[in-house]
């Protein structure tokens, strides 16, 4: 019983990742460490602006070393427990009941969205998104389905702390990789944690439900895109530094949009 407590736990904390389309979630295969002695590298600044070279934004990485650890333990946490968890999951539940569940997850999430359009004085995407809300919670069955875009042809529009941070000129700081919770950075922490406040599932006093809501959405989510990940993988010479460039670009443009 403690082990399945300690399984809920892991991919319940990992469920808290962001909401947004980010690059495929991390996993674990051997990592090649860049040549070249660290300590001869340049200093550059963990707080300035992202400079724009080739049309690509610069990342900040002194941490690289604790980064690339966190990495391969993501990696193995992926491979040994969440895939395979994931296929099982995914061979005895068909698809239009996960597609379901995931919708279900998006529209508790509303708090999330409606205040951070708030935030950017994006009025026009927090109406959509209250009238989303609304629709799919009642005609939709409690989120289970989205008549809102179907019907109305409303679309949603995602919006987090981290981007509403970088709205107002915010710079995402040194890039991070947290265990469990994959790519980020510090202003993605800031608003991970931030945004964490408007979750209602954090709010659920017992904590096995909470944890357990968590680690369904996470399990539930992964059986929706297996094989994504794998194809990131194969595609990569240095899967480490292909998913921090992939990280931080689409978090750039999700924060110019």
């Amino acid at each position: 019983m403690k082990g399945v407590y300690l399984l809920l736990l892991l991919l319940g904390s990992a469920a808290m990742a962001s909401e947004n389309n980010s690059p495929p979630p991390q996993a674990a295969r051997p990592l090649q460490t860049p040549t070249g002695d660290s300590e001869d590298r340049p200093f550059r600044d963990p707080f300035a602006a992202e400079a724009e070279t080739g049309g690509k934004a610069k990342v900040s990485d002194p941490l690289e070393p604790m980064n690339r650890a966190f990495f391969k333990f993501n990696d193995k946490l992926y491979f040994w427990v969440l895939r395979p968890v994931a296929r099982g999951f995914k061979k005895i539940t068909p698809e239009p009941f996960r597609q379901s569940v995931n919708r279900f997850f998006v529209n508790v999430r509303y708090p999330v969205r409606v205040v951070n359009n708030l935030l950017q004085a994006k009025f026009k995407g927090a109406g959509e998104e209250t009238a989303r809300f609304l629709i799919n919670s009642t005609v939709g069955i409690g989120g289970l389905f989205d008549p809102a875009e179907d019907e109305w042809h409303l679309r949603a529009h995602p919006e987090e702390l981290d981007q509403t941070l970088g709205f107002y000129g915010v710079p995402p700081g040194w890039y991070l990789n947290w265990p469990l919770f994959g790519p980020s950075s510090i202003r993605g922490t800031v608003g991970m944690v931030g945004d964490s406040f408007l979750n209602p599932f954090n709010y659920v006093d017992e904590l096995a439900i909470t944890y357990g809501t968590r680690a369904f959405d996470t399990l539930n989510s992964t059986s929706l895109h297996l094989g994504e990940y794998e194809s990131f993988l194969k595609s990569s010479l240095d899967p480490y530094s292909s998913l921090r460039d992939a990280y931080t670009e689409n978090r750039r443009s999700l924060v110019e949009e």
